[in-house]
């Protein structure tokens, strides 16, 4: 009998606290997902979250500049040229 490539994935058993299920359930079905896919979706996110600092472009310009002396000396000065204008 042929396999599904669902069947050789590793499983893993989780016990959510009251509510936590019909909550998935409920987020899952506003998206189109079925709840497995919902979790590993979830899951995915905050593995993989980025970081997100605010700032103004001065401030961002300031950082690239800094970023790229150690990345790219030129680029760094043309940058910090460029953003003298």
């Amino acid at each position: 009998m042929k396999k599904f490539p669902s069947q050789t994935q590793d499983k893993f058993t989780v016990r959510f606290p009251d509510g936590m299920r019909d909550a998935i359930a409920k987020r899952a079905e506003e998206n189109g997902r079925s709840m497995n896919s919902e979790i590993v979706h979830i899951l995915n996110e905050v593995l993989h979250e980025r970081v997100i600092i605010p700032m103004d472009d001065d401030q961002r310009n300031k950082t690239l500049i800094e970023l790229f002396k150690v990345i790219d000396p030129e680029i760094a000065k043309k940058l910090k040229k460029n953003n003298k204008k």
